[in-house]
């Protein structure tokens, strides 16, 4: 009877210890959950506030990624406010869990031959069983963790440039007469 060897030299668990880290959500692990976005302003010394985070100009906020409606006020006394609103997309990071396909089709497999409970080739099956299994779960709990995460997304823009313009005062407006 011939047995079935997973790689030679690899024992099943660090096979598996190897791939399951791949099914974490790439995004996540490349550029995580909270974005770094950079104000200035004309004059710098303004204060921008998004949420409960506010910062002085020049500076940058932290913000969840996975906000939708993500809105930075500007203010400065003796000029007028402004409000930034920031757009949410889809960042490109999270497609790099397409290649979960081939970690989990390998580490599904190991799994499959394990559990097949049999040292012949019949533990075939299990293995491709296993292997579909793994390339559809280990890339879905990838791109399902991004995006419940919010690491999925960018935020957009990423720099902030605003010119504040002199406040005019209700004085200036009245006419002499």
């Amino acid at each position: 009877m011939t047995r079935f060897q997973t790689l030679p030299g690899f024992p099943r668990r660090t096979v598996l210890l190897v791939f399951l880290p791949l099914a974490v959500g790439c995004a996540s692990v490349f550029h995580g959950t909270r974005q770094r976005v950079e104000i200035f302003t004309d004059p710098p010394g303004a204060t921008a506030t998004a949420g409960d985070q506010k910062v002085t100009t020049p500076g940058a906020l932290r913000l969840l990624r996975k906000e939708k409606n993500i809105a930075i006020r500007i203010e400065k006394p003796g000029f007028t406010p402004k409000t930034v609103a920031l757009e949410r997309r889809t960042s490109g990071l999270v497609w790099l869990n397409v290649v979960g396909i081939a970690s989990g089709a390998i580490g599904g497999a190991y799994a499959g031959e394990a559990t097949s409970g049999r040292s012949d080739w019949g533990a075939l099956g299990n293995m491709g069983t296993g292997a579909v299994a793994g390339a559809a779960l280990v890339p879905g709990i990838g791109f399902w963790t991004d995006f419940q995460n919010g690491a999925a997304y960018r935020l957009e823009p990423a720099r902030i440039v605003v010119r504040l313009d002199p406040a005019v005062s209700s004085v200036a407006l009245e006419s002499p007469e």
